[in-house]
């Protein structure tokens, strides 16, 4: 029947992404942001060694030459030996700006009956030509706000008509907020795709400052569930919220991505998860995966939001991405140990030299607007100065440099996996120096 379907408008400054203990990650961002706002953010080759020739070479031959032979200097003019190259030459990195849609932004509420629970959703999606609004605001309950640069507030009439669109949806970290990565989903959207991404209730920065987060258990088994209602309305002309969009929204292109815990969530709706309080299987809806700085735990078991059997189990097209100095999701182990363990075919990794954990996020394009505001809470300046020093500081990849990384390995996998064109290839794409690049 799945496939035969085709409050927070002002929403809060978004707390520190997934640290959990029982996923082998530190909670050092959490403690920060949860004392100092009302609102948290949620950004908030080996050397080549010199070898010698195996023999040495030939002695010249004792033997004189024979007298028949012409002994002749080489000529004066003769120009030196070309050096030839038999490796092929690599292509430069196409880096992926913008795509040729304008994008829209609608807030809506999506309910799970079954669960009694609401999930506030934002949309981004392609323009209609011609399309005009007012810039998105992504307002915090404290009413400071981040404007978008390129989105505007629009609602689902106003959508391309030029679909259906595959489905993108985008899974917070813990504690922090829908819209906390609009600079990653508004450039997904921009190349047509809808992208949807709901505030997990229970495990949003709203619970987290006033001390009503369920337990981690609960929130684990919430996620992957949340997921599979989101992508369930989406196709469902019957539900009054999403309706405008079933027609728009291909239910054979689906993709999931996520942040921190929201990368967990993104594997978790690939394999499937169970706790003591319940299980989830896995969406047969989901084709793709982009998980980033994902928190899936140790190889201790007791340390684990994933099991290695659910990480076994996994073989839809994954591209994983982390920052190679993320203190809070390091790579050792939850990249390492997903990488290992996935049999994701194909499967990318893609690391950003200095990067942290909050690169992957909007704190320091927040930063960076704030101060254009004619007045901001002093709190929430704090915090997001606070929380931006895991990746908005010195030496840390510079953010518009991570975001076009970012976006463009993740736009070209998902454009290889829905519209079958090419994806990086490093056998003949020059990559970078600032990134690490892995295929297998």
């Amino acid at each position: 029947m799945r496939r035969t379907l085709a409050v927070l408008v002002g929403s809060l400054l978004v707390a520190a992404s997934c640290a959990s203990d029982d996923a082998g990650t530190s909670d050092t961002s959490d403690s920060t942001a949860a004392t100092t706002a009302t609102e948290t953010i949620e950004t908030v080759d080996d050397e080549a060694e010199s070898t010698t020739p195996a023999t040495e070479p030939a002695e010249p031959s004792a033997t004189e030459p024979s007298e028949s032979v012409a002994q002749t200097d080489p000529p004066a003019t003769d120009a030196p030996a070309e050096t030839t190259t038999t490796a092929a030459e690599l292509d430069e990195l196409a880096l992926i700006g913008p795509g040729e849609y304008d994008v829209g932004v609608s807030t809506i509420t999506i309910t799970d009956t079954e669960r009694d629970r609401p999930l506030t959703v934002d949309v981004w999606y392609p323009l209609a030509d011609g399309t005009t609004g007012e810039p998105h605001r992504y307002t915090f309950v404290t009413g400071d706000y981040y404007e978008s640069p390129t989105a505007i507030s629009a609602d689902a009439a106003s959508i391309a008509p030029d679909g259906p669109f595959p489905l993108v949806v985008y899974s917070h970290g813990s504690g922090g907020q829908r819209y906390i990565a609009s600079n990653y989903t508004e450039a997904i959207a921009s190349h047509g795709y809808v992208v949807v991404a709901p505030d997990h209730t229970g495990n949003t920065a709203v619970e987290r400052i006033s001390e009503t987060s369920d337990d981690q258990a609960l929130i684990a088994l919430n996620r992957p569930a949340d997921v599979r209602v989101v992508i369930d309305a989406m196709l469902d002309p019957e539900n009054p919220e999403t309706a405008g969009f079933v027609a728009s929204t291909d239910p054979e292109r689906v993709a999931v991505t996520g942040h921190s815990f929201g990368g967990f969530t993104a594997y978790a709706a690939a394999s499937g998860y169970d706790n003591e309080l319940g299980s989830v299987e896995a969406d047969p809806l989901v084709d793709a995966i982009i998980p980033i700085a994902p928190a899936v735990g140790s190889d201790d078991p007791d340390q684990q939001l994933l099991s290695d059997e659910r990480l076994e189990a996994i073989t839809t097209p994954a591209l994983v991405i982390a920052g190679t100095n993320d203190q809070t999701t390091p790579i050792e182990p939850n990249v390492r140990r997903a990488w290992d363990l996935t049999s994701s075919d194909p499967s990318y990794r893609l690391e950003l030299v200095d990067a942290q954990h909050q690169t992957f996020t909007d704190l320091c394009d927040y930063i960076e607007f704030f101060p254009t505001l004619p007045e901001v809470n002093p709190l929430v300046l704090d915090t997001v100065i606070t929380m931006g020093a895991e990746g908005c500081s010195p030496g840390d990849m510079p953010i518009d440099r991570a975001q076009e990384v970012t976006n463009t390995f993740a736009i070209s996998f998902l454009d290889s996996i829905f519209e079958g064109t090419e994806m990086i290839d490093p056998d003949t794409t020059e990559i970078p120096d600032d990134v690490v690049y892995l295929v297998k």
